[in-house]
């Protein structure tokens, strides 16, 4: 399916490409967003040993973990996870329909700063937005100028990797001075 034998065509498979319409695309992108969005939310609410509390209405906390103040503290970056990668996609594949161009660093470049401004509207800020749409659309322009591969002898680290060991392990001479003192580990 992927076209090696590394390669299972699995949604998880790292070499596993997202093809179709860009609604599938991108509702692919989006919810792949909640989840990595909802993990690191997990990851917050469960990184600080305080209570998690929202503001009641009179003000007062009992010093208890709120539900509601767990959840948001989980779905905020969940939301926002998908907001960035479903915008993201939504606007390569617009870009893709209207210049008929896939594999472009043009639509890379777009989308990737709508992206950003999905990214920079956390904080709200003009100046920010301005920003992280910039620099993420250059870091998606420069990610799909450069392709998927980020080594420049393939073959070597494939040897390097998956190299043919010999039959049998070569032991050195202390290694084996040490196994005819202690035979009982000889079979190690």
């Amino acid at each position: 399916m992927g076209g090696d034998i590394f390669s299972s065509g699995a949604f998880d498979d790292p070499k596993h490409k997202v093809e179709g319409p860009g609604l599938t695309r991108t509702m692919h992108s989006a919810a792949t967003g909640a989840f990595v969005g909802t993990f690191y939310g997990t990851c917050v609410a469960a990184w600080y040993p305080d209570p998690i509390e929202s503001g009641g209405k009179f003000g007062g906390t009992s010093g208890r973990t709120d539900f509601r103040a767990v959840g948001r503290t989980i779905m905020r970056p969940a939301m926002w996870f998908a907001l960035t990668a479903g915008t993201f996609t939504a606007v390569e594949c617009a870009m893709e329909a209207a210049r008929n161009e896939t594999k472009d660093p043009w639509n890379s470049l777009v989308a990737g700063m709508a992206g950003g401004a999905v990214i920079g509207l956390t904080n709200g800020r003009p100046q920010v937005v301005a920003a992280t749409a910039m620099g993420m659309g250059l870091f998606m322009a420069c990610m799909d100028l450069s392709g998927p591969k980020t080594v420049a002898d393939e073959k070597e680290l494939q040897y390097k990797t998956l190299g043919v060991l010999p039959k049998k392990h070569v032991e050195s001479e202390a290694l084996m001075a040490l196994k005819d003192t202690f035979p009982k580990f000889k079979d190690l």
